[in-house]
Parts: C-alpha cells; structure tokens; sequence
C-alpha cells in the first residue's frame, strides 16, 4: 500500500501539515509525510484523493470566519517585522526631537502642517510635510505605534519601496481630501493619516482575495471600526482618518492586483528613490516658496 501513495498537498508549513494531517486522520484516510528542506508534503492513497481533498475544502469552508490565521499566509514569519518601517519610525522621531532641541518646533508646524487654507492657496507639499510633525510625545509615539501595528504588515506585504510609497501617497491624499473639506486655517499634523491609509490598505488587500461576497464585506466592517475606535480622542483630526482610510481602500484595489502581476526587479528600488525625491522636493518646495 505504501508504494502506491502519491502527493495530494506539497509546500506545507509545519503547522498547516500538522492540521491537514489531523483531518484526515478523522476519516481514515491513510497518509505519509515527507519532509523536503521547511516544506513538508503529504501523501495518500491515489483511491482517497477525492475524498481527501473534500474534507480538507469543507474543513477550510465552514471554518472560514474563525481561521485568522489564513489572514496571515502572504505574510513573512513575523508580519511586524520590518526594517522600512523602523527606519520611518526613527526618521519620525528624530524630526521630533530636532525640532524641539533647536526650538523650533512650533514654526515648522506653522510652516509644514497641513493647512486647508495655504493648501488652497498652491502650497499642496504641506500635505507631505505635515505627516512628519507631531503635536506631543503622547502624539508621536501613538503613530510610531501605528507604524508599527499597520505600516509595518502592509510593507511586508507590498515590498520595501512600494510599501512606503504607497503610505506617502495615502497619507498626502488623505490630507489633500481634509483640506478641501474644510477650505479655512484647519491645521492638521502627524503621520496618523498614513496609519489609516496603512489601515486601508491592509481592507483592500483582503477584499482583493478570492473569497466568498459575504467574507469580502467583513474587512471593510472591520477596518472602518477600527477607525471609529481609533478616533475618539479629543484632538484626533477625524476627517484626516477617515480620509487617510477612504483612500488606502480605494488605492488598494488598484494597488495589489498590479502589485500581484509586476515583478520586475527593478520596482522596489524604483519605488523608493521616488519616495525620497518627493520628500526632498516637498521640503524644497517649503523652503524656496
């Protein structure tokens, strides 16, 4: 009998191997797993694959809700894990903390922030700008906790060029969108923009699965909860996070099907020199206007 058995699932992880291995063992189905480098392989008896793999799609189906951890499965072994989103969260507060060691935080608020009527008026780099200046402690270490949280996943995800470039653009989208809403001397600062564009990304990336109409809503119900929690405290700038959220959704149902279909090497680096370029820009755009 164990010549005959013949490979139904191959490239498993130890632990998907293990439950699979659990699902069969239910229905006496004979099995044998071969180990290949981290990948495991299970075998079965050629006259059990139908029935095999059945219960392994039932299993899956009816657990579909419950089953987080399938959520995880495009992710690298520790999804917040990100040597980008470190290095932005650095960046961060070291823009804080020069800002007040040369005491001049409050002009570069005044300067840099995100008003809705000088963004008006031409002066849309703000909209960049603003993401990197903080209010407080308090407010800069919420968003290098955000960073971390959704940034972080998302980067792992989209890749190390694309994954900042695509926070820049919702966060400078989402400040964008809040200017001209308001159109008077709102000011907004802080990266909280990009960590629901991050937020929104991460909704989109999941609604983007192959998956079933009633699971595809379940992420956007999530996320915009998400956003409603995240947004009760006293000087949180509302409409900067609903924006921020709006677009990375909105982004990232053109982002990941691209994303899934270019694979050119050069894209990642690519994507991170225009990032830096629109940085340095929207700074020299301050400077010079």
């Amino acid at each position: 009998m164990t010549q005959n058995l013949e490979i139904l699932f191959n490239g498993l992880t130890a632990k998907k191997a293990d439950l699979i291995l659990l699902i069969l063992a239910s229905q006496h189905i004979e099995t044998r797993v071969e180990k290949e480098g981290t990948a495991f392989h299970i075998l079965a008896d050629p006259g059990d694959r139908e029935k095999a793999l059945a219960m392994v799609q039932a299993y899956y189906r009816e657990n579909r809700f419950s089953n987080l951890g399938q959520a995880f499965q495009d992710f690298s072994s520790n999804p917040f894990k990100s040597v980008p989103a470190f290095m932005i969260m650095g960046f961060l507060a070291a823009v804080h903390i020069l800002c007040l060691r040369y005491d001049v935080h409050e002009t570069m608020i005044l300067k840099y922030g995100a008003s809705s009527l000088f963004i008006g008026q031409g002066e849309n780099y703000r909209a960049i700008t603003a993401l990197f200046l903080h209010a407080d402690a308090g407010h800069l270490l919420g968003n290098l906790a955000g960073i971390l949280i959704f940034g972080a996943p998302f980067i792992r995800l989209a890749g190390f060029g694309t994954g900042p470039f695509m926070l820049l653009l919702t966060g400078t989208l989402g400040n964008l969108m809040t200017a001209g809403l308001y159109r008077t001397a709102h000011l907004s600062i802080g990266a909280s923009t990009s960590v629901m564009g991050a937020a929104g990304l991460l909704t989109a990336f999941q609604m983007t699965r192959k998956q079933k109409s009633l699971n595809t809503v379940i992420p956007l119900i999530a996320g915009a909860t998400l956003v409603g929690l995240l947004s009760q405290g006293e000087r949180t700038d509302v409409s900067a996070h609903v924006f921020g959220f709006l677009s990375g959704c909105i982004l990232g149902f053109v982002f990941f099907p691209l994303n899934r279909m270019i694979h050119a090497p050069i894209k990642e680096p690519l994507a991170l020199s225009i990032t830096l370029l629109i940085l340095v820009s929207a700074v020299l755009s301050g400077i010079f206007r």
